[in-house]
């Protein structure tokens, strides 16, 4: 069958040029070659479709009759490359973003927003959740993520940025059960996690010293780091969060920054593609994320002494 489909294609062509020559010189193929597809097509139909003579190629009836189809399958073929071609190579159609639920709403709407705004056929569905989505099933072109192994070989791994992480608490729980002046007090207070239970954080002091907390308690448990940041305003413990993400709470003071000195390990965000060779929009959309991230990452980093961020 496809055999067949590619000799209709070549038998339009050899119509649309007039000749054998010129539908060999448009495909890059020798006239013998033409020469030998239209007499293969022929056998399969069964009827001849072109008379040949030394000057020219005039159709017969039943190529006047089969023309048309051939025209018009080579006609939509060339439609549905050039539409490939615009697909691959411009900036337009949907680009499908897989992310977490913190980095889909402020990080990701200023990484891309000067995109779309130059691009208005570009359109973005953004899949917001703190779970793995699967790429393949629901189409998506970039996934971002957060200190994950790579799910599947075929994943090629784009590394984004290093966040920082602080430890903060809300007023009104500092206010209650005071505020930690070193690592080690950190055990007594409560936690709103995303692990388990009982468990295990490494603090990074600014000198190089790392600190251990082993077994701290957690009351709220979530995957989630937006719910964790609920809790944690609401003053019912102690949470670690991306410094980037809560910046307008650390001002504000809905959230104040604790041992400003030590630092949990960095979050490592990737963005994940399913193919090396991608298209435009998808490219582009990688530069505009590395670009802004790289920006985020050379921004100062100031929290003083009372925990505000500046």
């Amino acid at each position: 069958m496809i055999d067949k489909l590619n000799r209709m294609a070549i038998f339009a062509m050899v119509v649309a040029e007039g000749s054998l020559a010129g539908a060999a010189r448009r495909l890059g193929m020798s006239p013998s070659a033409v020469s030998q597809h239209m007499r293969s097509l022929e056998k399969a139909v069964g009827v001849p479709l072109l008379h040949r003579s030394t000057r020219r190629l005039a159709l017969t009836e039943a190529g006047e009759a089969f023309y048309p189809g051939c025209e018009a399958m080579l006609q939509q073929a060339q439609q549905a490359e050039q539409r490939l071609a615009e697909l691959r190579d411009t900036l337009v159609g949907e680009l499908r973003i897989a992310t977490t639920v913190g980095i889909g709403g402020g990080p990701l709407a200023e990484a891309l927003s000067p995109l779309l705004l130059a691009h208005p056929k570009l359109s973005l569905r953004i899949l917001a959740d703190d779970r793995v989505v699967d790429m393949i099933e629901q189409r998506v072109d970039i996934s971002l993520r957060v200190n994950r192994q790579l799910a599947d070989a075929t994943m090629i791994a784009h590394p984004l940025s290093e966040w920082p992480m602080v430890l903060c608490a809300a007023p009104r729980y500092l206010s209650q059960y005071g505020v930690p002046e070193t690592p080690q007090q950190l055990v007594h207070h409560r936690w709103i996690t995303g692990g388990h239970a009982g468990f295990h954080l490494d603090l990074h002091h600014q000198s190089g010293e790392v600190f251990k907390l082993r077994q701290a308690e957690g009351q709220i448990i979530s995957g989630s780091m937006n719910v964790m940041r609920a809790f944690t305003r609401m003053g019912l413990g102690i949470s670690g969060q991306p410094l980037y993400e809560i910046g307008d709470e650390l001002r504000r003071g809905e959230l104040i920054a604790l041992l400003p000195a030590w630092r949990p390990s960095a979050f490592r965000l990737h963005a994940l593609t399913l193919e090396r060779a991608m298209p435009e929009k998808t490219r582009q959309a990688l530069r505009y994320l590395r670009d802004y991230f790289r920006r985020m990452a050379e921004k100062p980093l100031a929290i003083d002494g009372d925990g505000v961020f500046n």
